[in-house]
């Protein structure tokens, strides 16, 4: 309940609005309902009244109006309010991935955390607007059978019990429902998680000529999700099916009954009219009750879907913490890190980055990286070498904030950096992982990520990534939309994106993942000749390619998580055996 309170107490005014405004919808069909009853009985003749048949229909009008009046208003105002809470959970949600280590952001599939940014927030959003609703459709139910009772306690309660009961027997059904739908929505998951790791595993695909196979699998786990949405599907029909013939099979028992009744004269048509009319809202009401239960209970499973989706368990009071949400405004631009804030003293022009001890292991075992020491002077060009797994792409990303360091010291001129993910961003350093993430839009947009093509120089960039003949070829150069993960692009046309991308910012410390892996000799020769021109431009550079070694300034042998020699190219051909074996 913690959760829904603190939701509910976000906008607080905004709420009990929408519970007055469902409170005075839930009255009107109870003065519609007095209203029809005087008009049947007036023209039956049952009762002399001071009213005219045409005023109240008058009546009926202007109170229909009101009704619409109120209910555009609560519209408006509860959509408004679920807009609010939906987007309070996601932000939170965004804003504990964007807090983690980049490495370390998602545990789960993408598919599923997906799913919860849309079904679990949807879920726990719903259930806060059905708390309003649901007080107004009480009221109604509750004043609706006191009037009733009021005409004729034997018609009341014989007409209301049983539906009532056969009610309360669909919604046992309803707990298959649930069963049924939490099958759907693994398999939902499912599914969605292998389309994201298809897209995220492209060049792996290709290369290791996997389609066929995974084609397959992905046929397969839509048969599941068919037959489970089907199963969800056809016993979801058949209890709508019960509710829709309630009131049909209520109005019967009360035209059954009433008859008598209307020939002994203690029963008018006016008492028939109003009876046929409650009837639906009590219905309603009792339905409406029942699922809120069961859909409160499956609200808990989202709040703890969300928790463990979205690494939030240690401090799960910060999916409801209440945060300015900007529907109606744009925020003040904020600074985004440290330095901008001008909390950092150190000097940002590099002089010297020096590493002491770094050490991360994974999940608390023997593998990562283990005591890595060294340092990277102003222009110098380092490059990390070692087997596959030995651990240099877990140095990068340590070493930029990316996984959690789990020992060592970072020093940046002689100052210790504290906050590594913060730190190292544009224009301190920019790195490129070996698989860039690109996104589905144009070139040029992949390239920019947000800068104003005014304020740097993209010619510049392109050129110095060697993608100006590429662009060339492409549809429509710049404006070119790349596909999903740049689909459209080769591998080496995806590399050197990236690295466009990373050299528009120009940063002070390049750190480079293998991003000349997917291209020719002759590419890959212009690609380090024209980044390595400029003699101020400090590199760290993970590969195993000569064309890069050659022009190292110093190298680093990694064996098993730890240095396992380091120096230059000339002096490890001759004394580092594993070296060695690495290039050759």
């Amino acid at each position: 309940m913690y959760y829904i309170w603190s939701l509910i107490k976000y906008k607080p005014f905004l709420y009990i609005l929408t519970i007055v405004l469902n409170m005075l919808i839930g009255f009107i069909p109870l003065i519609e309902g007095l209203v029809i009853k005087e008009f049947f009985d007036i023209i039956s003749g049952n009762k002399i009244s001071v009213f005219y048949p045409y005023q109240l229909i008058i009546l009926i009008a202007v109170i229909s109006l009101i009704h619409i009046l109120l209910m555009r208003i609560y519209f408006v105002k509860s959509s408004s309010h679920n807009f609010y809470i939906s987007t309070l959970l996601r932000r939170n949600m965004l804003n504990s991935i964007l807090k983690r280590h980049g490495g370390k952001a998602i545990d789960s599939l993408v598919g599923q955390v997906i799913n919860s940014f849309r079904d679990d927030v949807s879920q726990i959003q719903t259930s806060i607007f059905w708390i309003s609703t649901l007080i107004g459709q009480i009221i109604r139910a509750i004043g609706a059978v006191v009037i009733l009772l009021f005409i004729d306690v034997k018609i009341t309660l014989t007409v209301f019990i049983p539906l009532v009961l056969i009610i309360r027997l669909a919604q046992k059904l309803e707990k298959n429902i649930e069963e049924n739908r939490e099958e759907g929505r693994k398999a939902t998951g499912a599914v969605n998680g292998a389309v994201g790791e298809i897209f995220e595993s492209i060049l792996s695909i290709k290369v290791s000529g996997a389609k066929k196979d995974l084609m397959n699998n992905l046929k397969t786990l839509n048969e599941k999700r068919n037959r489970a949405m089907i199963k969800d599907s056809m016993l979801s029909q058949i209890i709508d099916s019960i509710y829709n013939n309630i009131i049909n099979i209520g109005t019967g028992v009360i035209l059954l009954l009433g008859a008598g009744a209307i020939s002994k004269g203690r029963f008018t048509v006016g008492d028939f009219s109003i009876f046929v009319y409650y009837l639906a809202s009590v219905t309603d009401s009792v339905e409406s009750f029942g699922n809120f239960m069961v859909y409160f209970k499956q609200t808990k499973v989202g709040y703890r879907n969300i928790l463990n989706q979205i690494n939030m368990k240690e401090n799960p009071e910060n999916l409801v913490k209440h945060k300015n949400i900007y529907l109606d405004k744009y925020p003040q631009e904020e600074a985004h890190n440290e330095k901008d804030l001008g909390k950092l003293s150190l000097d940002n022009e590099l002089k010297t980055l020096e590493i002491k001890g770094l050490t991360y292991l994974y999940n608390q075992s023997e593998n990562g990286i283990k005591d890595i020491n060294f340092t990277l002077k102003k222009g110098e060009v380092l490059v990390i070498s070692g087997r596959t797994g030995s651990g240099k792409t877990t140095l990068l990303k340590s070493l930029i904030g990316l996984l959690p360091k789990g020992e060592g010291e970072i020093y940046w001129n002689g100052e210790r950096v504290e906050n590594a993910k913060e730190f190292f961003i544009p224009p301190i350093s920019a790195y490129t992982s070996q698989v860039p993430n690109l996104f589905s839009d144009t070139v040029k947009n992949n390239i920019l990520l947000g800068l104003s093509e005014k304020d740097v120089d993209l010619d510049e960039a392109i050129k110095a990534s060697v993608f100006e003949k590429d662009l060339e070829e492409l549809d429509n150069g710049l404006d070119t939309v790349i596909g999903t993960k740049g689909a459209k692009l080769s591998g080496g046309q995806m590399q050197r994106v990236a690295a466009a991308r990373m050299f528009v910012r120009k940063p002070q410390l390049l750190i480079l993942d293998d991003i000349s892996s997917a291209l020719d000799v002759e590419t890959e020769k212009l690609l380090w000749t024209r980044l390595l021109s400029d003699d101020t431009v400090s590199c760290i550079v993970v590969s195993n390619r000569s064309s890069i070694l050659e022009k190292s300034d110093r190298i680093i042998v990694l064996k098993d998580g730890s240095i396992e020699s380091q120096g230059t190219l000339n002096k490890l051909l001759k004394s580092s055996t594993e070296f060695k074996e690495v290039v050759s």
